[in-house]
């Protein structure tokens, strides 16, 4: 059974973006996502998603990235798992370390019927774009 929507995987697919999936762990792998510039040391990196079984009407909460992702300027990452850390996962033979991002409190609640992938893919924009969030 497929993790998403048909609409979805269209907008991922306009998006030119590359992803695997597993329905088994309901695993979204966004391959090779590139960073913003000059905000991390790493150019490029995968992000995996948990895509929930009532998707269309929960959203999502957390992302997890590989590798481990360390910025410029030195600083640490609030709320991101280092490696072997809680909750981190693994896909395939890598660890993917939490960050801990919780959308579904006022005002970004998760509008069931309108949000979609798009919508995954702004938060997660805006995550890696914005480290210092909570």
């Amino acid at each position: 059974m497929p993790l998403l929507l048909n609409s979805d995987y269209a907008e991922l697919a306009e998006r030119g973006l590359d992803y695997v999936e597993d329905e088994e762990q309901r695993f979204l792998v966004l391959q090779n996502y590139p960073l913003p510039d000059e905000l991390y040391h790493e150019k490029i990196c995968d992000v995996l998603v948990i895509i929930p079984q009532n998707y269309n009407q929960g959203g999502i909460d957390m992302l997890w990235t590989h590798p481990h992702l360390t910025r410029i300027d030195g600083k640490p990452i609030p709320n991101m798992n280092h490696p072997s850390g809680r909750d981190n996962r693994t896909y395939g033979d890598r660890e993917f370390c939490r960050w801990s991002r919780h959308w579904n409190n006022a005002p970004v609640i998760w509008r069931p019927g309108k949000d979609n992938v798009v919508t995954i893919l702004r938060r997660i924009v805006w995550a890696l774009g914005n480290p210092d969030a909570k």
